[in-house]
């Protein structure tokens, strides 16, 4: 018992001279965040080139067609960001609170969970994505297409869902420059991928779907074999991985607000394809897929930023230093309005551009899909804040809050758009959503500011 004692004290001390704890906050919020948001963007970056290669060689058709299978196929993602976030803001508030036995357990557990949750999805996933697809209105060629590229992504469904979740965790065990690399090799092997299966062989979506998988297979692989290795205190092993039901429950509580926000993208797209579907026609569901692409750059930005915060948030509030937690968010959310407004600056200004990335010269796109993009990124900075504002709880174990923030963004959501489509037609759908983000973001300030009272007190 004495010598358990002594081990705890002995974690304790080092909690307390940890970095995370002694290191000015502005160094450590740019070395964690300048990687998390360069690995981002790298995401974003092939995510871009998919829809370039799927814009300009498989037109309107392919476009659509993605635009209305990603996002049953993002519950792969949803997932993995749920075991991944969750777990990692556990690890390291047992390790800021001194106890590094409690991480390793968090981490093998969250291991297994990803391997079950992998198997489920891919067994539902390859069984009724045809059927969903036909619910949301897919039908000939779009429905074809999209259907193939679904499939794939459920048969493979375990590594994005691995990829995703340990990424997440090595960021948090002190290694998000190796993050960075991993996801930069991810998207160069993506890229190529896809110009082999795309143009040189021409599989259509299911290339697309087939080279994301693989890469992704690569980028979890990398990210898996240090917590294999001798290079952390945080290592797996047969032990570790069974499951505990009270760490399975801590993990998916904690992570419910990054399944909610993986959700809530899904949600928005389903929603708007639908709309755009009931009220405009196909090639308002082809132009929302440009604006999506766009819009997906930025949403990754800021996920970059919530996701580099993170442990510096979870490790100090385990350590009691809320004053340093305060100015860690502080800190992310200035950085995140300040990259908004340059946004918003580019997009307003050549929204020509981006059709032409994603359509190259399509007459018939090019002025719907602009016009969309003016009515639509204004709420860009709301959506922004609110992914900070959503992180920051979840970092400090208030995931009640952080799952009705993301829960009540759905829900506001929807009947906005319900509202807006009928009553405004097309223009209506697209302002919808800039519509909730900020009556969210008045709500999202008044509970901050009265959980920092709590946590100053």
């Amino acid at each position: 018992m004495s010598e358990i004692v002594l081990t705890q004290a002995v974690a304790g001390r080092k909690a307390s001279e940890s970095p995370m704890v002694t290191e000015p906050i502005n160094k450590l919020f740019w070395r964690y965040s300048i990687p998390t948001i360069l690995s981002m963007l790298v995401t974003g970056i092939y995510v871009t080139i998919d829809g370039m290669f799927i814009g300009h060689y498989l037109g309107e058709v392919g476009l659509a067609g993605m635009i209305l299978a990603y996002p049953i196929a993002a519950i792969l993602y949803a997932i993995g960001a749920t075991l991944g976030m969750g777990g990692a803001a556990l690890v390291s508030i047992h390790q800021g609170q001194g106890e590094p036995h409690i991480a390793r357990k968090i981490l093998g557990n969250t291991f297994s969970l990803c391997l079950i949750f992998g198997v489920i999805t891919t067994v539902i996933g390859c069984y009724f994505s045809r059927d969903i697809l036909l619910l949301l209105g897919a039908e000939g060629e779009i429905l074809s297409s999209a259907d193939d590229y679904l499939f794939w992504y459920f048969a493979l469904g375990t590594f994005p869902i691995v990829s995703m979740a340990f990424t997440a965790l090595l960021r948090n065990d002190g290694r998000p420059g190796f993050v960075t690399f991993v996801l930069i090799l991810g998207g160069v092997l993506n890229t190529i991928l896809d110009w082999l299966l795309i143009v040189v062989f021409p599989y259509g979506l299911m290339g697309a779907a087939i080279a994301t998988m693989i890469s992704q297979a690569i980028t979890g692989a990398l990210c898996l074999q240090h917590f294999f290795s001798n290079r952390t205190e945080l290592g797996i092993n047969l032990e570790q991985m069974k499951l505990k039901l009270d760490h399975c429950i801590n993990i998916i509580r904690v992570g419910i607000p990054s399944f909610l926000m993986n959700m809530y993208l899904t949600v928005v797209l389903t929603l708007h394809n639908v709309a755009f579907l009931k009220v405009g026609t196909p090639i308002h569901v082809a132009a929302y897929s440009v604006v999506s692409y766009t819009e997906a750059f930025f949403y990754l930005l800021f996920e970059g930023i919530a996701f580099g915060v993170q442990p510096i948030l979870s490790f100090n509030a385990g350590a009691k230093r809320f004053d340093r937690v305060k100015q860690t968010l502080k800190l992310a959310f200035s950085v995140t309005l300040i990259c908004a407004a340059l946004g918003l600056v580019f997009i307003y200004s050549v929204p020509q551009l981006f059709v032409y990335i994603f359509a190259g010269d399509n007459t018939l796109l090019t002025p719907i899909a602009t016009e969309g993009m003016r009515w639509y990124f204004w709420g860009l900075p709301m959506e922004g804040m609110l992914l900070i504002g959503a992180s920051f709880f979840q970092a400090i174990n208030y995931s009640k809050e952080a799952s009705i923030l993301t829960g009540a963004k759905l829900i506001l959501f929807s009947a906005i758009l319900y509202v807006f489509a009928w009553a405004f037609g097309v223009t209506g759908v697209w302002i919808s959503l800039a519509t909730c983000s900020t009556i969210l973001v008045v709500w999202m300030a008044w509970v901050m500011k009265r959980t920092n009272s709590k946590l100053m007190a």
